[in-house]
């Protein structure tokens, strides 16, 4: 795994910067918030960004898939962790979706859909492994994992009204 520097920001979040190959020096700012700035740096000054770019918490965890999602799954060794066909994904809970307001064994989205919610993040906090009692919140963040199919009905659920 390439090494990437990590700064705190007392007051505003970490800051994590990559060398490329290439010389230049690309990086994000973590806000606290859950907010990220993906930062291009001068390649004469790499004190100095020459830009920025601000992502909602949802904007950058869609970017993190697209770049290739994380590079620790990457890494692992294939012969005792089998985890291509799983996918991760932060959804966030919309007002519209008929689950906003149920627990999680209310919405049974695990038999419904075969995916499961590994954390819950809202404005109170994050709840790692959350049981059933755990409501889904309208503008709370949702981590679930499960095969590709079983996420995409999951998200489908998790931000839609049923039809």
């Amino acid at each position: 795994m390439r090494k990437v520097t990590e700064t705190d920001l007392p007051g505003v979040g970490i800051r994590f910067d990559l060398q490329t190959d290439a010389g230049r020096c690309v990086g994000v700012v973590a806000h606290q918030t859950g907010r990220r700035d993906l930062v291009i740096y001068d390649e004469r000054d790499i004190d100095r960004a020459c830009e920025s770019v601000e992502l909602s918490e949802d904007e950058g965890h869609t970017l993190g898939e697209l770049l290739g999602g994380s590079p620790v799954l990457e890494h692992l060794d294939d012969a005792v962790h089998r985890l291509e066909d799983i996918v991760i994904s932060w959804v966030t809970i919309d007002s519209e979706s008929d689950l906003a307001g149920l627990t999680l064994a209310e919405t049974a989205l695990r038999k419904r859909t075969g995916a499961g919610v590994v954390a819950l993040v809202g404005e109170s906090g994050s709840i790692p492994i959350p049981g059933g009692e755990e409501r889904l919140e309208a503008g709370d963040t949702a981590v679930v994992v499960g095969v590709p199919s079983a996420v995409k009905a999951a998200t489908k659920l998790l931000t839609r009204p049923t039809p």
